[in-house]
Formats: C-alpha cells, sequence, structure tokens
C-alpha cells in the first residue's frame, strides 16, 4: 500500500510538472529542468535513506553534489586571494628567516672537520691516515645521507669535511 501511495505521488509531481514545462519558454525551461532533476535527484535520496539502502553518509555526499555548481563560483573567487595570501606569507617567511649560514672549505678548521667525522688525534703528527678518514666518512654518510633518512645539509658537512682532511693531507 505505501509503495503504491509512493507511486501515486510520485506520477502526480511528474504530471504537474509536465503541465507547467509546457508553457515556459526555453530559458525557463532549462532551469525548470534542472531543477526538477535535482529535486528527484534529493527525493531518490530521502528515499533509499529512509528505506535503509543507502547510508546515510553517502545521501549527505550525494546530497552535496547540486551545490557544487554554486561551489565552483565561490572557489573561482576564492582560490586567487588564497593563493595571494600564502603567496605572502611565503614572502614573510623568507623575509624573516636567516638562511643556514653557508661554509667553504677556505673557513672550515681542523678541529671542526675532525669534529664532523667523530676523530680524534692530531693529523699533522700523522695519526690520522686516508683510511680513517674515508672509514669515518662511509660510515657516517651511510647513516645520514638523504636517501636513507638524513638531510642534504649534514651530507654536505660530512663530504666537505672529508674533502678537507683529506687535501691537508696530499700538503
Amino acid at each position: 500500500m505505501l509503495k503504491f501511495l509512493l507511486f501515486a505521488v510520485i506520477v502526480t509531481c511528474v504530471i504537474i510538472f509536465f503541465g507547467q514545462y509546457q508553457k515556459m519558454d526555453t530559458a525557463q525551461k532549462r532551469k525548470a529542468l534542472w531543477r526538477f532533476g535535482v529535486g528527484a535527484f534529493l527525493g531518490v535520496l530521502v528515499l533509499l535513506v529512509a528505506t535503509g539502502k543507502m547510508n546515510w553518509v553517502g545521501a549527505a555526499i550525494g546530497a552535496l553534489i547540486p551545490f557544487l555548481r554554486n561551489a565552483y563560483g565561490l572557489a573561482a573567487h576564492l582560490l586567487p586571494l588564497w593563493l595571494q595570501r600564502k603567496k605572502a606569507e611565503q614572502d614573510q617567511a623568507k623575509q624573516q628567516e636567516p638562511l643556514h649560514p653557508t661554509t667553504t672549505q677556505g673557513n672550515m678548521g681542523i678541529t671542526e672537520a675532525l669534529d664532523i667525522l667523530g676523530l680524534t688525534g692530531d693529523i699533522d703528527k700523522g695519526e690520522i691516515t686516508p683510511t680513517m678518514i674515508q672509514d669515518a666518512h662511509r660510515r657516517l654518510i651511510q647513516k645520514l645521507h638523504p636517501d636513507r633518512g638524513g638531510n642534504d645539509y649534514l651530507a654536505a658537512k660530512i663530504n666537505q669535511a672529508r674533502d678537507y682532511l683529506l687535501k691537508i693531507l696530499k700538503d
């Protein structure tokens, strides 16, 4: 009985809609078809939720679909403003944050290079050998290489310390 009543309501709504639809001009017909389609879609969603054939989350998502048309226009207006704000935040952060001081081989000291590689001893007395430097470098770079979870800065410092100490040993 409930199904028959529901069917009768739907048929009545369709007959009324098409009766008014024939009296409309082209622009109004397009708008009316859109509204009818959205109304039918929402009606089917409500029916499916009421009968337990559709989860309420799916119905909520489906009910939001007609509003996407308006959301597109809103997003088109808000997106440039949001992008402009993000760019301003990035520019401000660049101005406030000082960059890491870059160290070149010319100003890296022997003690700093030895500390970076974890070596102890006097390089001038021959206590540090090229093999020790290479082994210390290999051990650290395996732990701190960017491909293994380290970062570029530490890997560069380790490489720089190795190169500096090897250069001193050659001279």
